[in-house]
């Protein structure tokens, strides 16, 4: 025994500690997550904002929300790359992966998205805020066991999500 294992806040402060080493993975893909989020809602709201489409055109709305997910995709994927799952080489295909991973649920996010700003007349941006914690479930599931998968990942083994 060491002189602070009767002390309760040193006791609990290790747990603590050993918790976020177990969870290392998920409180960075959280974390990480938090600032992709920040930085695809700026891009939306800038390209919102500054290309000029006609409202009523579903295709004209879609075109934007594309670019935007193009452009969100892309940083999204050089930080949970390097940041969260850490992995080594297969840059293409991890690339690819992540388009993938991203592709169902920007579908059923674009459709969500084009309801509301159709049925409340919401701006694309404002739309796509409830779609969030949709794609945050969903995307942290498809890149731990698809877009980052390989033997060189250095991913939390064997803790479940």
């Amino acid at each position: 025994m060491t002189p602070d294992s009767d002390n309760p806040a040193v006791s609990r402060s290790d747990s603590v500690r050993g918790l976020a080493q177990r969870h290392s993975e998920k409180l960075r893909f959280l974390f990480v997550g938090g600032w992709n989020t920040v930085f695809a809602t700026g891009v939306l709201w800038l390209l919102d904002s500054f290309i000029p489409y006609d409202a009523h055109s579903l295709v004209q709305k879609e075109a934007v929300l594309v670019l935007s997910w193009v452009i969100s995709v892309t940083q999204n994927f050089f930080t949970f790359k390097l940041l969260v799952f850490r992995t080594e080489g297969n840059w293409l295909k991890e690339y690819a992966r992540m388009y993938v991973t991203y592709a169902a649920t920007f579908v059923v996010q674009s459709l969500i998205v084009l309801a509301l700003s159709t049925w409340l007349g919401w701006s694309l941006f404002w739309s796509s805020i409830p779609t969030l914690v949709l794609v945050t479930i969903t995307s942290y599931f498809g890149h731990k066991y698809f877009t980052f998968r390989n033997a060189g990942s250095t991913a939390d083994e064997g803790s479940a999500p």
